[in-house]
């Protein structure tokens, strides 16, 4: 995009604030992992990552290590079509099968860890990772105990990562 995907405006609003109204349908915790003061405007704590430049696994490793909660449920900043559904299946996987460490969504087999729930529990390995640059989140999470949640709405999970992504998508409007 050459521009912070979450603050990229996507049907008047930006992605991140299209997720952020979304989450609000699920919960009122909600932490934006970023250093990036921009993100300030929408009013939410705001977690920087303790190991810079460190990708996604970074940002999970933040998230996980500042909270008290057992779980905690990721989004990325480009899915601005995520749904409300979507978040409740994945919460109600964690609920039926709470033994698993992860939860995320996958569609037509193609895997969407960044639209998850993680175990608190995870923090160290995460740690330890992170310390060993080993950053490939699927690897991550293939060394973990996950449970994939089948969603019938693929739309409701699309990366919008490119300018022609963003286009096609405001067609699709």
């Amino acid at each position: 995009m050459k521009r912070d995907k979450g603050l990229v405006t996507f049907d008047g609003m930006t992605f991140t604030g299209l997720i952020i109204k979304t989450l609000r349908n699920v919960t009122d915790e909600i932490y934006l992992v970023t250093a990036n003061e921009k993100y300030r405007e929408f009013g939410l704590p705001l977690i920087a990552d303790q190991f810079e430049n460190k990708g996604p696994l970074g940002g999970i490793h933040a998230a996980l290590d500042h909270t008290e909660s057992t779980r905690v449920l990721i989004l990325s900043c480009d899915v601005p079509l995520i749904t409300s559904t979507v978040l409740t299946e994945i919460l109600m996987s964690v609920d039926v099968n709470p033994d698993y460490q992860i939860h995320f969504a996958i569609d037509d087999a193609k895997w969407h860890p960044l639209i998850g729930c993680y175990s608190k529990s995870l923090v160290k390995k995460a740690e330890v990772a992170l310390q060993a640059n080993q950053l490939k989140l699927m690897d991550f999470v293939k060394n973990q105990d996950y449970q994939e949640v089948a969603i019938a709405d693929s739309k409701s999970l699309k990366n919008i990562n490119t300018p022609e992504a963003l286009a096609q998508a405001e067609m699709n409007l």
